[in-house]
């Protein structure tokens, strides 16, 4: 009985660690690419998960509702592309080469002025709205273990997405230019690398993601808040924080971490969901003790 019950906490934390890792990824390539940490990430998946309900509305009028829900999906992860783009364009670019604590500022305020568009603008968007999915709540049992088709949807998506990236920042020329930019943007931009270009596919990719992290957020909990991003944005950083800045392997630890603190805590502890979040950010507080440049990360590595 108690093995199946660990094994059915694994796969709860398995799935809360895939949307983890979305978020953290993006927030681990934005802080390698400028030296920002971008909190308006998480608000950018909540915004991306409500375009998609809308879209969805839309949709149903000449569509089935599970070929409405379907499509919404791209729809709203587009949606967080274009947002991410929007907010190098418009709230980091013009920063130049301004200090860093001006960024975080204006991270800050981006995800203020998500949030209160969705509060305001969004049909309903001041409460909080049920989340379609055409994925059917399938259950498979297996030895008294419970796995949803979301569950697996949810996990199977994050990982694919996570091998992609990585092999783009390995294998193309993208990739070089962002290695290049994280190591030295002096040497980078003297060597001809298109920062400005490089820097605008990466908010690009970073967006998706966190629209795809929206996303999923929705199909597994079935519901949405404007709110939401918060608190997308907190695990998301302490993530990429216990694995490191800037390491995106690092980021898929500390997700990997939090997810299993938080699925261990709430099934094996007495009112395990109040003390959740106090289990992980005491782990932070553990590991930054240990070592304060996160697991993976580099004693002497430099802020770009």
């Amino acid at each position: 009985m108690l093995f199946e019950e660990i094994v059915q906490q694994l796969v709860n934390g398995l799935t809360l660690a895939a949307i983890y890792a979305l978020i953290a990824v993006g927030v681990s390539l934005f802080f390698g690419a400028i030296g920002i940490v971008n909190l308006a990430h998480g608000d950018v998946a909540a915004f991306a998960a409500f375009s998609a309900i809308v879209a969805q509305k839309l949709l149903e009028t000449f569509l089935s509702v599970n070929a409405a829900a379907l499509l919404s999906i791209p729809i709203g992860i587009l949606v967080g592309a274009a947002v991410g783009w929007g907010l190098y364009r418009f709230a980091f670019r013009p920063l130049g080469e301004a200090p860093p604590v001006i960024g975080l500022l204006a991270a800050i305020a981006s995800g203020f002025i998500i949030r209160e568009s969705i509060f305001n603008f969004f049909s309903g968007g001041r409460n909080p709205q049920p989340f379609t999915s055409a994925i059917p709540n399938v259950v498979v049992e297996v030895n008294g273990v419970f796995v949803l088709l979301k569950q697996l949807v949810v996990v199977g998506t994050a990982l694919c997405l996570v091998v992609w990236l990585a092999t783009t920042l390995n294998r193309t020329q993208y990739g070089r230019a962002v290695r290049s930019l994280v190591n030295n943007r002096e040497a980078a931009r003297t060597l001809g690398v298109p920062i400005d270009r490089t820097l605008a596919i990466t908010f690009l990719l970073g967006g998706g993601l966190a629209g795809v992290a929206g996303v999923l957020n929705g199909i597994y909990y079935s519901i949405v808040q404007f709110d939401m991003g918060v608190l997308l944005t907190i695990k998301g950083f302490v993530a990429a924080v216990i694995g490191g800045l800037g390491n995106i392997y690092g980021a898929l630890i500390g997700a990997l971490i939090i997810g299993l603190l938080e699925a261990f805590t709430a099934g094996f502890l007495p009112k395990g969901n109040a003390y959740k979040d106090v289990v992980v950010f005491g782990a932070l507080i553990l590991i930054l003790l240990l070592r304060p440049e996160g697991i993976l990360g580099s004693p002497n590595a430099k802020k770009v």
